[in-house]
């Protein structure tokens, strides 16, 4: 009973993060490249870049994907990898939303099955992104010292140009 209702609990978020994101584009260009090249993950309108006068080597991106594919995309936060221009993985963190959220488990508290699904959605830790769908996305990254811009998201079948850093923030 319990499986089912967590099934039930997690079909009904899939079903309503596709309905929620789906809508019209914003005309940009694709910015994906990679095997599936214009047929992956996209920005949807123009992400915001942005970099703090008081961490100048840390970089944050705030926007939204669209799946521009044909099939749908299964996306993990955690295998999501900030590339500087040759190739390096750089030090960051990535989600699907646009906020914070609480889990439901203390750092010692996790379910030993693991956090569920449902869980790991609402968190926006997991997407599921249907042909045409839509989600918030944010990356968050350190330039080191031999890091080189522009930096590229790396999905895993394909990646996001993002562009330079457009200000900073206040302090």
């Amino acid at each position: 009973m319990k499986r089912a209702r967590a099934t039930l609990a997690v079909a009904a978020s899939v079903a309503a993060a596709g309905v929620a994101g789906c809508g019209g584009g914003s005309g940009a260009a694709p910015s994906a490249t990679g095997p599936h090249a214009g047929a992956g993950l996209q920005w949807q309108g123009t992400p915001h870049v942005f970099r703090s006068r008081g961490l100048p080597h840390d970089r944050v991106v705030i926007a939204r994907v669209r799946n521009a594919g044909t099939t749908t995309l299964h996306l993990f936060a955690a295998r999501l990898r900030v590339r500087d221009a040759g190739g390096h993985a750089l030090r960051a963190s990535a989600g699907f939303t646009t906020t914070f959220a609480h889990g439901l488990y203390g750092v010692f508290q996790q379910p030993a099955s693991g956090e569920p699904v449902a869980e790991q959605i609402r968190l926006g830790k997991i997407v599921y992104l249907p042909p045409g769908g839509s989600a918030p996305f944010y990356a968050a990254w350190h330039m080191t010292p031999a890091a080189k811009e522009p930096v590229r998201v790396d999905y895993g079948t394909g990646t996001l140009a993002v562009p330079a850093p457009q200000g900073q923030t206040a302090r």
